[in-house]
């Protein structure tokens, strides 16, 4: 899975529960526009076009993606978010661990393994991601 629909599918989850906007940069700069209950991705890698369509607001969330076909289950129990992402050919647990309103760890278990670090100053966001054994750091503005 590319680094930007890897942030996208499993390290976003706030994006994803809240079915708000960002624009992100990093290594694979990404748009992810917010249309009602759809979310467009738009990014440089593949595939640079994708869909979000959330089917449950809180406190369950349900979302569907295409391509490629996935779906997520997600709930935000007290200062956690968690989802099990499912495709056609993997498996994974995404959390988030909110540990106050400027700081944040997230990442993933399952068939993609990452852990990152998520610093904010509302709007704006900065991250590192450790992923495959590399570092990636991003930039991000929510809306």
């Amino acid at each position: 899975m590319e680094l930007a629909v890897f942030f996208w599918a499993l390290g976003d989850l706030p994006a994803a529960m809240s079915g708000g906007g960002e624009f992100v940069l990093g290594p694979e700069p990404w748009f992810l526009l917010p249309l009602g209950p759809f979310q467009l991705f738009l990014g440089k890698s593949e595939p640079n076009l994708g869909l979000r369509l959330r089917l449950l607001d809180g406190p369950w969330f349900l979302w569907f993606d295409v391509p490629p076909p996935r779906v997520a289950v997600g709930r935000a129990p007290g200062y956690a978010l968690l989802a099990l992402v499912r495709s056609p050919s993997e498996l994974n647990l995404s959390w988030e661990l909110l540990c106050g309103p400027e700081l944040s760890l997230f990442g993933s278990l399952g068939d993609e393994m990452a852990l990152g670090l998520r610093v904010y100053l509302r709007p704006l966001w900065g991250a590192a991601l450790i992923r495959e054994g590399g570092l990636s750091l991003w930039l991000g503005f929510s809306f």
